[in-house]
């Protein structure tokens, strides 16, 4: 029987539903909102870029199986808001998912091809509710199976496995950021036609993705900043709001702010805030300063929306809910504005990762530390948010444990990654030692947990490269129940079966 009853639409966000679409918490059984039969076979990848939500899904319709992209919205009108029936890029769409069904309309492409809604909620499963009560929380925390079992284990054998670990985490965060740097060379290559498909009308130019990169590809400057720029974003996303922030970068590409910014801050922040979906339209009820502050954003972005050509993201994308208002995401806009027109003055992503060849280890942390740090000023100074003044001074933007995070998991892969293309040595041995010699960050959830479970609460995490790795052994093992691929949970049920 549908969850309608417990989970109403108008409660679910966008975020929500992609998960709940992910996670495949829906029944077997569907219908379009025009009464076909609906088969997922398969719900498709996740695209963090611009255009449609999922990837090369496969879905029976009718009878007929179809292999193309799904979009998801809180409400079936938002495709004509979105304007997704003007932009080729979503002539790939089979499915239309949907919270609420709330405008009759046919979803057409620009193609003109009609489009199939669903509405998700009226067939979530049972498991959905908490599934949704999970999301909730700022990590799905999962019981740690052997905890409390593990004091037969030597503390140095746990230990050197968590470091073992943290390497392998490393190497994992190089590797994305190799295949995203990629991804942007084949991004700035010509595009071509690729030969129509049965179910498209006017199939759009396809980029083909080329197997092979040239050094000088690589090493375009351009694509080393705009890498940075999205790493730096996903960055300040923190737990809840790093898949809103990818896309972003994604879609306000970093060329588009440097040529139309000329990195005037408030030029950047009124473009962020515009593709964003934050920059708010109804001012009434708003303080003073925050209404001549948005008029004054509206009004950049208004001269310079007709240029901007991709995705437009929603405010329901966003979440806000159970965070600290340091960690809301419009705070960490503006800080992100701060930090992009200090890279446009010079700050180059080739600088900022050369400082690791020609600076010592304390002077190259201190520089990285300064560049990400951004205390408040003005407007920001006195509002978390659009429309309501804070109830005391906000001190920073980007504050420093926010900025240690970012040095850890974005500028120490990128050091390494771009001494192994630029056959660097120096590069790479700087980069994986300080990543190996680094203090921890402070602690979380799960290494508070990770700490309890193995080590009866010690403080034994006297590296980030162990705290990394208590992340890499939750997040990979722990959480997914692979107990017997796991060093600790083996030397515990010696080959029997962890205990649910």
């Amino acid at each position: 029987m549908p969850s309608l009853q417990a989970v109403h639409p108008e409660d679910l966000s966008e975020f929500q539903l992609k998960e709940l679409f992910k996670n495949r918490m829906f029944n077997s059984s569907l219908k379009s909102v025009s009464g076909m039969e609906v088969e997922i076979i398969r719900t498709g990848e996740p695209n963090y870029d611009a255009g449609p939500d999922f990837r090369r899904a496969v879905i029976r319709i009718n009878g007929t199986l179809m292999r193309g992209d799904v979009e998801l919205h809180r409400l079936n009108s938002d495709w004509y808001s979105h304007k997704h029936h003007t932009d080729r890029n979503y002539n790939s769409v089979i499915l239309h998912v949907v919270g609420e069904y709330n405008e009759v309309r046919d979803c057409l492409t620009c193609s003109g091809r009609k489009i199939e809604n669903l509405e998700l909620p009226r067939f979530l499963t049972d498991e959905a509710i908490s599934f949704l009560a999970r999301l909730d929380s700022e990590e799905r925390m999962i019981r740690i199976r052997c905890a409390g079992q593990t004091d037969g284990i030597p503390r140095q054998d746990k230990i050197e496995y968590l470091n073992l670990l943290g390497e392998k985490r490393f190497a994992h965060k190089v590797n994305k950021f190799e295949d995203r740097l990629k991804d942007i060379v084949d991004e700035n290559r010509p595009v071509v036609f690729e030969a129509r498909q049965k179910y498209f009308r006017d199939f759009s130019e396809l980029q083909i993705v080329h197997g092979t990169y040239d050094k000088s590809e690589l090493q375009e400057e351009s694509y080393w900043d705009q890498l940075l720029y999205e790493g730096m974003l996903e960055g300040l996303g923190y737990s809840k709001n790093t898949t809103p922030f990818r896309k972003l970068a994604r879609s306000v590409a970093l060329s588009f702010l440097k040529e139309h910014s000329n990195g005037d801050r408030n030029i950047i922040e009124a473009i962020l805030f515009g593709a964003s979906g934050l920059l708010p339209q109804d001012l009434s009820g708003f303080d003073e300063e925050s209404r001549t502050y948005c008029e004054g954003l509206a009004q950049i972005w208004q001269g310079l929306k007709k240029k901007y050509k991709r995705e437009y993201m929603d405010r329901s994308e966003w979440l806000f809910f159970k965070l600290r208002p340091q960690n809301f995401p419009t705070i960490r806009i503006a800080g992100a504005s701060h930090l992009l027109s200090n890279l446009m003055s010079g700050y180059h992503a080739m600088e900022l990762t050369g400082w690791a060849a020609t600076k010592g280890e304390s002077e190259l942390l201190v520089s990285w530390r300064r560049f990400l740090t951004v205390p408040s000023q003005d407007f920001w100074s006195r509002h978390f948010v659009f429309g309501t003044p804070a109830t005391a001074d906000v001190r920073m933007l980007i504050g420093s444990s926010r900025a240690e995070e970012i040095i850890i998991n974005i500028l120490l892969p990128m050091v390494y990654l771009r001494g192994r293309i630029f056959d660097n040595p120096i590069l790479q041995e700087r980069g994986m030692k300080i990543y190996v010699n680094h203090r921890p960050t402070a602690d979380n959830n799960i290494t508070l947990m990770m700490k309890d479970a193995l080590f009866g609460g010690d403080n034994v995490f006297n590296t980030v490269q162990a705290q990394q790795g208590a992340l890499h052994i939750y997040r990979t093992l722990c959480s997914e129940k692979r107990c017997s691929r796991c060093k600790i949970g083996k030397a515990v049920y010696g080959g029997r079966k962890s205990a649910a």
